[in-house]
Order: C-alpha cells, then sequence, then structure tokens
C-alpha cells in the first residue's frame, strides 16, 4: 500500500528545502555592518555562578556599572561542574546546516537521555574555510534543581535564560529556556528598524524623483492644455484652412486675369490705328497672341505702324502680302504679341473712386431740404469709367465701327449721371 508522505514536494522538488535555501542569504544579510546596527543589542543582568552579576549587551559584557545594575531580561549562569563542553572544528556552512550538525553531534556525545538532554552551542570567526564551535551539555535535571535554588536571586523574574560562559568569555546560551522571548523582543525592533530605512529611503527617493515628477506633470498639464485649445480653437482653424484655400484661389484668379486679353480693348485699339484704306477680314486672338487678316495699300507701312504702338510687340508677317492682278490693295496676314499691362482685364479696371469725371458730366444736384436741427445729407456723384481717352477720328477703318469709310459717325448717346445720397 502506498503511504502517503507529509513532504512539501512536488515533481520532486522539496519546496522546504528550497525556501530555506532562499531565506539563508537573507538571513544573512541582518550580519552585514550596515544592516547590523538595526538589530538592538537587548540588555541582559547576567546573575553569575559565583553570587556576582554582570550587565550584557548581546554577546559584549559591559563595564560593571554603579549602583544595582537593571534590565528587562535576566540570565542565570551554570556552575562549571554541571557542565560539559566539546569542541569541533566543521567547514563554512549555512547557519541551518551548522545547526543540524551541531545537533547530530551533540545526541552523539551525549551521556544523558534524549528527553534529559541541553545543549547549546557558540560558533566563531571562521579561519581557513573552518568554523570552530563550542558545544555545552547539560543536564535538564540538575539545571532545573539550580534554577530552583536560586529562586531568592532572581527575585520573580518570569522565565530566565540559562547561561554558559566559555573559556573566551562569550557565553553559550541553552535552549528551552527564557531566550526566546528576548530574540523575540529583538526581532521586533529590528523589524521596526527596517522600517524606519524603508521609510527614510523612500524619502530620500522621493525627494530625488520629485523634480522629475514636478517636470513630468508639467509636461502632462502642458499636452493636456494645448489639446484643450486645440479643440476650443478647431473653428477658427478650419475657418483659416478656408480663408487660405480662398486667397490661393483669388491669387490664382488674379494671375489668370492679369494674363488674359480683353478683346475690346484690342477691337478699339486697332478701330483707332488702322488707316482709312484697311480692312480687316479676320481676327483672331489666343491668349497674348493676335493675328489678323485683311487688305490694305501698303503691307510693309502697316507693320511698321503697329509696331510703333505701345503694347504691341514681335509684330511679323507669318506669309507674304500678296496682290491679285488688277487690284489696288494687298492682302497681308500679320501676328503681334499684346502686353497684358495695357490690354489685359486687371489693367482695364479703374477704380470708381478715382476715375475722373468729364467737366460736362459734373451736374451739380441741390441737396433735399431737410427740417430744421438736421444737417443736410452728403450728395456723391457716381462717376463714369471712360474706357479710352482718345476721341475716334473721322473716316476710320470699318472693323469695329458701326459706321462706313467715308461715313457720318454716329455720337454716343450722352450719360446722365444719378445722384446718390451718400449713406
Amino acid at each position: 500500500m502506498t503511504s502517503i508522505s507529509s513532504d512539501a514536494r512536488f515533481l520532486g522538488v522539496d519546496f522546504s528545502a528550497l525556501w530555506r535555501e532562499v531565506r539563508q542569504p537573507w538571513q544573512g544579510m541582518r550580519q552585514w555592518p550596515l544592516l547590523r546596527w538595526l538589530t538592538p543589542a537587548v540588555p541582559v543582568l547576567l546573575l553569575q555562578a559565583d553570587g556576582g552579576q554582570s550587565l550584557w549587551h548581546g554577546d559584549v559584557l559591559q563595564p560593571n556599572p554603579a549602583g544595582s545594575p537593571k534590565a528587562r531580561f535576566t540570565a542565570l549562569e551554570l556552575p562549571e561542574d554541571s557542565v560539559l563542553r566539546r569542541t569541533l572544528s566543521i567547514p563554512v556552512m549555512g547557519e541551518a546546516d551548522t545547526a543540524t550538525a551541531v545537533a547530530l553531534e551533540a545526541r552523539t556525545m551525549s551521556p544523558f537521555a534524549a528527553q534529559d538532554l541541553i545543549w547549546g552551542y557558540r560558533t566563531y570567526p571562521p579561519q581557513r574555510g573552518v568554523v570552530q564551535i563550542v558545544v555545552v551539555l547539560v543536564s535538564r535535571k540538575q539545571a532545573t534543581q539550580y534554577l530552583a535554588a536560586q529562586a531568592a536571586r532572581l527575585q520573580g523574574a518570569v522565565n530566565p535564560e540559562m547561561w554558559v560562559r566559555t573559556d573566551q568569555l562569550s557565553p553559550v546560551v541553552l535552549g528551552g529556556y527564557g531566550e526566546s522571548l528576548r530574540e523575540s523582543y529583538a526581532t521586533r525592533w529590528r523589524r521596526v528598524g527596517y522600517g524606519l530605512f524603508l521609510v527614510v529611503f523612500v524619502l530620500l527617493a522621493a525627494i530625488a524623483i520629485t523634480p522629475t515628477a514636478q517636470l513630468r506633470l508639467r509636461a502632462v498639464e502642458a499636452v493636456q492644455s494645448y489639446d484643450a485649445i486645440a479643440q476650443r480653437t478647431a473653428p477658427l482653424v478650419r475657418q483659416r484652412e478656408a480663408l487660405l484655400q480662398s486667397a490661393e484661389q483669388l491669387g490664382a484668379l488674379s494671375q489668370m486675369l492679369a494674363d488674359r486679353i480683353e478683346p475690346l480693348r484690342i477691337l478699339d485699339k486697332l478701330t483707332q490705328i488702322l488707316p482709312d484704306d484697311t480692312s480687316l477680314q479676320s481676327f483672331k486672338l489666343q491668349g497674348t497672341k493676335v493675328m489678323i487678316v485683311g487688305t490694305t495699300v501698303n503691307a510693309s507701312t502697316l507693320m511698321q505702324l503697329l509696331g510703333n504702338q505701345p503694347g504691341l510687340h514681335d509684330v511679323r508677317a507669318p506669309a507674304a502680302a500678296t496682290r491679285n492682278a488688277g487690284a489696288s490693295k494687298e492682302t497681308f496676314a500679320i501676328e503681334f504679341s499684346l502686353d497684358p499691362q495695357f490690354f489685359g482685364v486687371v489693367g482695364a479696371a479703374v477704380p470708381l473712386a478715382s476715375a475722373p469725371l468729364p467737366e460736362a458730366m459734373k451736374t451739380a444736384v441741390p441737396p433735399p431740404v431737410e427740417p430744421a436741427g438736421k444737417a443736410p445729407p452728403t450728395v456723391a456723384t457716381v462717376p463714369v469709367v471712360q474706357q479710352s481717352s482718345a476721341a475716334p477720328r473721322a473716316g476710320g477703318p470699318s472693323f469695329g465701327s458701326s459706321r462706313r469709310p467715308g461715313g457720318p459717325s454716329t455720337p454716343p448717346a450722352p450719360v446722365t449721371p444719378t445722384p446718390k445720397p451718400a449713406q
């Protein structure tokens, strides 16, 4: 029948031994000089076997104090005639392994029964990898009888400890008496010290990271503020983008208008500069290029005339002028380029406020009569934009005009401005 083992094992791993192996280095840390001071040296009053008293702080004997020494814990020293000693030399090992080895050695060499055995030991600093251990064996019956005999000296002390002093004056504490109370007291204060040490470490860490944390919080706050501002200004940003797009569109439109030629202006210009013996049969405007086809008496003279006009350049004839038999005029084809500054749409626009009025159009209009106490309104005269400052010549060419060569010119109808009160 398979027996049920109570060992903490799983898949062959002894977790108890594993826990001891993990805990052992941490327990050894309290012996480091940096952490040893956190374990308090509890004062113990030792009642010596010779009748004297001494005060100990841990393993250190204190000088004889003035008066009667007082301590929280009390220990009783056993006389030498009731103590057996044995010195061992073992390799350096952990605290738990050392205790196990000493316990095995004590049970092996003890002349007392197992139930009557009390033992203790003290280790000394290792030398060349070997640890010297002093083992003390005492009979429980003799220790109990001696404790009862010293009841008067104990003065009602509860759970006194049992000590044995060695040749090196370092005491050996026997297990099973009041040493557990002193160890518990030291453990509590050690934990308090660890707690205070941890608090100091946390405070120092907090002091160290506070500037960084403040900068981090400020950065987070700045990002949040930026996001909030971005959300509040999102409509304005969209309007700004729309405004920029509109400005770009207006710029592109202005560029297109700047490069666009006004056909009426070039027609009016040709009507004014072409001589009476010249007539046009075809007019073609493509961008800033103009091509005219017609008849004239002298095509070369016409080309010179066009080349001398401001705003016209690159005058050339793509084909030679021809004259039919018996005809008095030549058939020509002339190309030339236009300057947008003279014939462009933008250049043609004249602001109404700055356009001059003809003398005949400046008619004074009397202001209306207003009741007393009110200032008369300001009367503004709407100007009329003049298309050309040069009057058409009599007997001009037939192209672009409502008259025939040699016929009477039809004068334009006069325009009367309408007064409008200023708002």
